[in-house]
């Protein structure tokens, strides 16, 4: 996170909703915090979100106080990092503006360290992600630890499963409260609540912010029609340091282009893949997304990545990378198994050509499956 070392410009009181009480906004452009999440025009390294002091305040305001329910005796733990917006909110400004606890855990994390954290600091709200939240539940001694202070978890960055929710909830009491933000607005706009947890949504969009579905040439659609996410709210970026092309494509106007592809049922959100990631395959198109959630959903595969391979003949197929659970033998009967599983739940061309199988899957900083050091594989 790079910070400024300008002096206040300007400071007004200004209200999240018009009637309520106004809270401090600073307005100089000195935030900038490194992309993770599913925004990606350019290489994460080269492209960060401009961010005014104001929209840490407004993130509290509208989910930290609305959706978090965040208390001064609250302890607050989140294992995704402080450089990731999820993490910056999570670990400092939420608690930071209630008075609030944070539990720090240094270095890479795994079940062992985590669990030993929440026995030892007895944190009340924990931070996590689907991926996580599969590790924590498959790790041996999950059932064994002591979580019973976690009155609240939050799970973000991908979607989260039946089978893991329900994995969580039989060691805490409740299930991952989903949610979706993005580093353009800093922290969650979409999420459900806690006594109203729709598996698959991302959840309905949290009071300060307005979503709209669009098609390709920008207009809106109606009730359970597949459109491209667009977000605005007062935490909007204005726009990426020093990459004035790739603002033009994300920032338009108020609005934030997210390029995610959403259903609105009901008010909820239901993620359909990303704008760009469809890939062609033996005529038809289909998306990666699609065949992993199919994957997931067989008993012997604990997580995997589905992504486009280019043979030397330049046609394009699936290929799925694969950890299985305990158990289960890597071999051809069980690629042979997984394949017919996708043919028969989706359709023939779905199903990946190529089947690799791994001990564990790559992780970004923030737990997410890296898909981007897959396809460099």
């Amino acid at each position: 996170m790079g910070v400024s070392r300008h002096c206040l410009s300007a400071i007004q009181l200004k209200p999240l909703h018009p009637g309520q009480p106004p809270y401090l906004v600073a307005q100089i452009r000195v935030l900038k915090t490194w992309l993770s999440g599913c925004i990606h025009l350019v290489p994460r390294a080269d492209l960060r979100a401009v961010h005014l002091h104001h929209d840490m305040a407004y993130t509290q305001a509208s989910y930290g106080e609305r959706v978090l329910g965040i208390r001064s005796e609250d302890i607050c733990f989140s294992v995704p990092k402080i450089f990731f917006a999820y993490g910056f909110g999570n670990s400092l400004t939420f608690p930071f503006l209630v008075g609030a606890t944070s539990v720090l855990l240094p270095g890479r994390p795994n079940p062992s360290l985590i669990f030993d954290a929440i026995e030892n600091f007895r944190p009340t709200l924990f931070f996590g992600l689907p991926t996580l939240y599969t590790a924590l539940a498959a790790a041996p001694d999950a059932k064994t630890r002591d979580l019973r202070s976690i009155r609240r978890s939050i799970s973000a960055a991908e979607t989260l499963n039946q089978e893991i929710s329900e994995a969580w909830k039989s060691l805490t009491g409740h299930g991952p409260t989903e949610g979706l933000g993005s580093t353009e607005l800093l922290h969650i706009y979409l999420s459900n609540s806690h006594d109203d947890q729709r598996i698959g949504a991302a959840g309905q969009a949290v009071p300060g912010y307005e979503i709209q579905l669009v098609t390709p040439d920008g207009q809106p659609i109606g009730e359970g029609e597949d459109g491209v996410m667009m977000v605005r709210g007062d935490s909007s970026a204005p726009c990426y340091w020093q990459q004035a092309d790739k603002t033009g494509e994300t920032m338009r106007g108020e609005w934030i282009y997210t390029g995610d592809r959403f259903i609105r049922r009901e008010g909820y959100y239901y993620f359909q893949g990303r704008a760009d990631d469809l890939i062609k395959v033996s005529g038809p198109w289909v998306w990666p997304l699609e065949v992993e959630r199919c994957l997931n959903e067989h008993p012997t595969v604990l997580e995997c990545a589905v992504l486009a391979h280019k043979l030397q003949d330049e046609r394009v197929v699936l290929r799925a990378v694969v950890v299985l659970r305990d158990g289960n033998k890597p071999d051809e009967t069980m690629t042979k198994i997984l394949q017919a599983f996708v043919r028969d739940e989706l359709m023939p061309f779905k199903a990946p050509r190529l089947v690799e199988y791994r001990d564990t899957l790559p992780k970004t900083g923030t737990g997410k499956i890296d898909r981007q050091a897959l396809l460099k594989e």
